[in-house]
């Protein structure tokens, strides 16, 4: 469970029932295939997706007008962090494709929010979000996958790396450029379909989070009809950034806290239980300080996470809390991880021991959306300039609106 004074101070009773929902389901339906997921190493599983897609939670966000739960940032918090305490890598799978689902339900078109919604809603369409790309990383402006017009539509060519569920995607939000490079208004968003001639995933296994597809998209001359631009022409990095700001650092961060409890649960079952001098680990006093310091990080993580999560539904200016709320729960799972490989051992190198699983995972949660060197300079920018778009603020007044 999470520490207390979340229930009190960010969430309602409402949320409370709902975790309890979550985690009742989890434990019935999840939780029985993370065994296999580890044993099974890198590949794409298509039993977690199936599982998670009778729950409803991929429309956690999805406005009722179109069959989503409607519920906000704190319980989508909430209920990512429940599955990635059983399950990282299914954690993984389940915010990848609620980030794919921002450039629909922010950008769409009518028809386009109409098409799609309800089936993601519905678990029947997982959608990603495709836009780093192998050798410009996250410099958005220089993307090399570029869309030239033709008759009514356009066609795509490029390549894409680290597109969260790019294997079971069923439709993916690719950015390309369709200006000169560098220029702000240079990119635009696309709806590519699974299946599209020309469309490629290219497999390119992790070494964590066993069974999540991080995989490329290739791009040889993609055909997608005008009626699947997102938004206007020239909106791709708009897009991408409210997605990776408002959707992407704080599903990050709830993953990695669930990941973070799971550390300490591991780490205080192993000291309660392991025989030392006529007792346990845990009666040892440089034990003890280290499960201090894990519980110390954990209550910042939670309080981090969820601060950033109710300024959102609270319709508030929040981008450097959302920066901070990967950055922290990042930091102080690596932290406490290490902290358990301490505490296990030599036990903690062996393959199977769930401390040398779960250090594998939160290490993963580093680069998406930007490694912690990224959110230090936006956090710097907020401090010292120069001022950059407040897309938390945008978030909200496209909610006003």
């Amino acid at each position: 469970m999470p520490t207390a004074f979340l229930s009190g101070l960010y969430m309602s009773e409402h949320h409370q029932r709902l975790q309890h929902e979550a985690e009742s389901a989890i434990d019935q339906c999840l939780a029985p295939l993370v065994a296999q997921l580890e044993e099974r190493g890198p590949h794409t599983d298509y039993a977690v997706r199936r599982v998670l897609s009778e729950t409803g939670w991929l429309g956690v966000l999805i406005g009722s007008d179109w069959d989503g739960m409607d519920e906000g940032h704190v319980a989508k918090t909430a209920l990512l962090a429940a599955v990635s305490r059983v399950s990282g890598a299914a954690g993984a799978i389940l915010q990848a494709s609620i980030l794919g689902t921002a450039p629909i339900a922010e950008y769409g078109s009518t028809e386009m929010r109409r098409t799609w919604l309800p089936e993601i809603a519905a678990g029947r369409i997982w959608p990603t979000i495709a836009t780093t790309e192998p050798t410009t990383g996250s410099h958005i402006l220089a993307m090399e996958t570029t869309a030239r017009r033709k008759k009514n539509g356009y066609v795509l060519d490029g390549e894409k790396d680290f597109v969260g569920n790019a294997d079971i995607g069923d439709v993916h939000c690719v950015i390309a450029r369709t200006g000169e490079p560098l220029e702000s208004k240079s990119l635009t968003a696309f709806l590519v379909e699974k299946g599209t001639p020309g469309l490629e995933v290219v497999h390119r296994p992790l070494n964590g989070l066993y069974g999540f597809s991080v995989d490329g998209l290739r791009l040889r001359g993609v055909y997608v009809p005008d009626a699947n631009v997102i938004g206007e022409v020239g909106d791709g990095l708009a897009v991408a950034m409210l997605s990776s700001v408002v959707y992407g650092r704080l599903n990050l961060a709830a993953v990695a806290l669930g990941i973070h409890r799971h550390i300490l649960d591991t780490t205080r079952q192993w000291v309660s239980t392991r025989p030392r001098n006529q007792g346990h680990l845990s009666d040892l006093e440089t034990v003890r300080n280290r499960v201090a310091e894990m519980q110390h990080r954990l209550m910042n993580a939670e309080l981090a996470a969820h601060h950033a999560a109710y300024l959102l539904d609270k319709g508030q200016p929040c981008d450097a809390w959302l920066f901070n709320s990967k950055l922290t729960n990042h930091r102080f799972g690596i932290a406490s991880g290490e902290d358990a490989k301490q505490l296990h051992g030599g036990h903690a190198g062996r393959v199977g021991n769930p401390c040398e699983q779960l250090r594998r995972d939160i290490d993963l949660i580093n680069a998406p959306a930007g490694p912690d060197d990224l959110q230090l300079k936006r956090l710097a920018e907020t401090v010292l300039g120069p001022n950059r778009t407040e897309w938390s603020a945008q978030y909200a007044a496209r909610r006003r609106g």
